[in-house]
């Protein structure tokens, strides 16, 4: 229960934290989604140590997966330079935590030996959506019918878990406003 309180505090942390702007039709957020047979864990250039089947819900743009925990190098070779960069010391981890915005997805990085991973994964607009079809604006509804009964559930949020990551939807009025992936960190 602590994980999961501890995940939905992050979760909502970080979305109150990150500013992202609205991205270009030519951004890997307007790429096409995972459609196809689950990545291994080399597709998605994940710690070695991280089973490509505790990788949970994935984001696809322009051919790259972008799974939580996944090593960000891959990302960042395959997607080029972010629209937006921005890195601060640390509170949880020795290092430095970073945040990619390419166009409408903001990713945050946690570092680990030298290394940075996918800590956090967010869709910003209704220009992109998950593998399931749910985007910014979607009816809550909607959200249920793609993904079925909620892992756990608040006041503004539905939250699914599928392997090391967390998929919550906020929402207002029974919209969608925000689409959050988050590593779960043992």
């Amino acid at each position: 229960m602590k994980k999961k309180v501890l995940s939905i505090m992050l979760t909502c942390m970080l979305s109150l934290g990150i500013l992202a702007g609205c991205g270009s039709g030519d951004s890997p957020a307007s790429g096409s989604h995972y459609d196809s047979a689950p990545p291994t864990s080399q597709d998605v250039g994940t710690q070695a140590d991280t089973p490509a089947t505790d990788l949970g819900y994935i984001y696809t743009a322009n051919g790259v997966d972008v799974a939580v925990k996944a090593s960000m190098e891959p990302i960042v070779a395959a997607w080029g330079e972010p629209d937006k960069y921005f890195e601060s010391e640390s509170c949880a981890f020795q290092g430095m935590d970073k945040v990619y915005t390419y166009g409408s997805v903001v990713i945050s990085t946690y570092p680990e030996n030298d290394k940075d991973y996918v800590l956090t994964i967010e869709l910003k607009d209704d220009t992109i959506t998950t593998a399931e079809g749910i985007y910014i604006g979607s009816a809550k509804a909607d959200v249920t019918a793609a993904y079925g009964t909620a892992t756990s559930e608040t006041d503004v949020a539905l939250v699914y878990e599928k392997g090391d990551c967390q998929l919550t939807f906020f929402f207002e009025d029974d919209c969608v406003t925000n689409i959050t992936y988050a590593a779960i960190m043992n």
